[in-house]
């Protein structure tokens, strides 16, 4: 289905490998959106630049302010992977909303990464 507006704010977002205080590794996926609210045909394309760098071992770690909509698709990207969490301000930390891995579970708290000098392209 085609949209029916465009706006031009093309979603920005990365993929890395991270570690915690604990030095449990995850991925995370970082967006951010200038310009307002994208279409989803806007967010479908950004997300089929970074699509395949998303799966893997090691569990998902969202973050970004966005449409819930967005969220799906980016949840829903990550779904072969052993667990995605979503980070929450107002928690200071990630929580699991979809987990495959015993060690994992659903409303466990991943408490938030401080990235300088740890993030690593990927």
């Amino acid at each position: 289905m085609l949209s029916t507006f465009s706006t031009m704010a093309v979603p920005n977002i990365s993929v890395y490998d991270i570690q915690s205080e604990a030095n449990q590794p995850f991925r995370m996926v970082r967006f951010s959106i200038p310009g307002g609210v994208p279409s989803p045909d806007e967010f479908v394309n950004a997300l089929s630049t970074v699509e395949g760098k998303i799966p893997g071992n090691l569990p998902v770690l969202i973050n970004g302010r966005g449409p819930i909509w967005g969220y799906g698709m980016l949840i829903h990207a990550a779904h072969p992977t052993p667990a995605v969490a979503t980070y929450d301000p107002r928690m200071l930390g990630y929580v699991i909303v979809e987990t495959h891995d015993e060690r994992f579970k659903l409303g466990d708290m991943v408490p938030a990464i401080e990235e300088q000098d740890k993030a690593s392209p990927n």
